[in-house]
């Protein structure tokens, strides 16, 4: 009976290990990156050759969670988050040249149509004025997209500072708890909890950067950049340092144990990497177009207008100046009278449009943009074109890695998230067992007594 009495004693302690592991899970239903408990029982055999065994016993609670399918997830979130990161400037950058409020193709066509409709009358003052004006609109429209493009690089570098610093912070806590986890593990305490944590921040780093992880043998988590540079290792965090070099470009070094290591941004993956490529991809690309147009505008205008002569039969002066270091005022208009834009051919022949003729077929005058000689409609639309035809891929491509991320965290939910339905089957069970096991042990008393009442 003693042994009746064993067995049901042994159940019991396993039901109630069993019904805290449920109420774990169901508690923490909703606590994001929680892996579900499963207690893992074994039968405890007996002591001769002819005895039943002596019950059960908990072996261990395990925490339900597939490695596999966390490095899918964390893979999976550094690609959503680098299309991401890159579609919030493609679209600012898409929205600002597209605009016909700052298209330079607009500016173009406005101050060639002021110089087509000067052609009959080149003395006329008003119609001089109007193409003074009209270049000014022009010079307002290259000098508006270059700043505005400006500021958009000084908010991606701020933003790539900060980005930086969060990656400092989750490696410092990620090492922070590789310390804690290994310790408590090899006294033989619970780190269920603490991994999960430490999974939770190892999966927020991988939205900033591509990562590759794996588990040493002691429990801890050594982190690495996808080209292999270390973040963690162990208890020891690696710090990320951004600086700007001469160019007023951002260099990021690594500093990990006290050595520094230069760090190459390109290919890093993840937020990180859709900043690095957005700068240098699209950025800094369509700047320096911008640029390219804004000078052959003015070298094309003012070495046309030195070839003729104004109202009053002087030689003609530059309309326009370029300013390659300026990021406000590339293209400025010269304080210019209507009367001293040199539109004649000959000195002293004011209804002679002779060089505004000229002028005029520089619409059609290739310039050399992107590699491509063009007119400068063309080119201001092949920039168009471009930054349109990468927003439209980028966006296919983050729809794709949007629906493999929620693949990849379905993947992950189907093992490691709470299911109230499997878990409310599972207490039923336990609490059906508890009830079982206690009749046993009542039995097992009943029966002790009732030998003891024989003598």
């Amino acid at each position: 009976m003693s042994i009746l009495g064993q067995i049901g004693y042994s159940g019991v302690r396993a039901s109630q290990i069993a019904l805290s592991a449920t109420g774990q899970n169901i508690a923490n239903v909703n606590t994001p990156g929680f892996s579900r408990l499963t207690p893992d029982m074994k039968s405890v055999g007996g002591q001769t050759s002819v005895s039943i065994g002596g019950g059960v016993q908990v072996s261990s609670i395990r925490r339900l969670s597939n490695d596999f399918q966390n490095q899918q997830l964390w893979r999976a979130s550094t690609d959503k988050n680098y299309f991401n990161t890159s579609q919030q400037y493609l679209t600012a950058l898409e929205g600002l040249i597209d605009s016909e409020g700052s298209s330079v193709s607009v500016g173009l066509d406005n101050f060639f149509a002021a110089l087509s409709e000067a052609s009959s009358t080149p003395e006329s003052i008003a119609l001089r004025q109007q193409i003074i004006g009209e270049s000014k609109q022009l010079a307002q429209r290259f000098n508006g997209l270059n700043s505005n493009i400006g500021t958009q690089l000084n908010a991606l570098q701020g933003q790539r500072v900060a980005m930086t610093s969060e990656i400092n912070g989750l490696s410092g806590n990620i090492a922070e708890l590789n310390a804690q986890i290994r310790e408590m593990e090899s006294s033989g305490r619970d780190t269920a909890t603490l991994r999960d944590y430490r999974d939770n921040l190892v999966k927020d780093l991988s939205q900033y950067a591509g990562i590759r992880v794996q588990e040493a043998a002691d429990g801890t988590l050594n982190v690495s950049l996808a080209n292999g540079q270390p973040l963690v290792a162990g208890a020891t965090a690696g710090q990320l340092k951004v600086n700007a070099n001469l160019a007023g470009e951002q260099e990021m070094t690594l500093v990990f144990a006290k050595t520094t290591f230069p760090l190459n941004q390109q290919g890093i993956g993840g937020s990180l990497g859709g900043l690095y490529d957005m700068e240098y991809g699209a950025l800094r690309p369509a700047q320096k177009d911008l640029h390219d147009m804004a000078s052959a505008v003015a070298t094309m205008v003012n070495d046309t207008l030195a070839g003729g002569f104004d109202l009053n039969g002087n030689p003609g002066q530059p309309l326009f100046s370029y300013n390659a270091g300026s990021t406000s005022g590339m293209l400025a208009v010269n304080a210019l009278g209507a009367s001293e834009l040199a539109f004649s051919g000959t000195a002293g022949e004011v209804g002679n449009n002779k060089t505004l003729l000229i002028m005029l077929e520089l619409k059609s005058a290739g310039v050399t943009v992107a590699g491509n000689t063009v007119p400068l409609n063309d080119a201001y639309a092949g920039l168009v074109g471009r930054v349109a035809s990468a927003s439209r891929q980028n966006q296919a491509d983050l729809r794709a890695a949007t629906t493999v991320a929620e693949q990849a965290q379905a993947q992950r939910d189907s093992v490691s998230a709470v299911n109230l339905d499997e878990e409310a089957v599972n207490l039923m069970a336990y609490e059906q067992a508890y009830q079982a096991n206690m009749k046993v042990i009542s039995t097992s008393n009943d029966l002790f007594n009732a030998v003891l009442a024989m003598f």
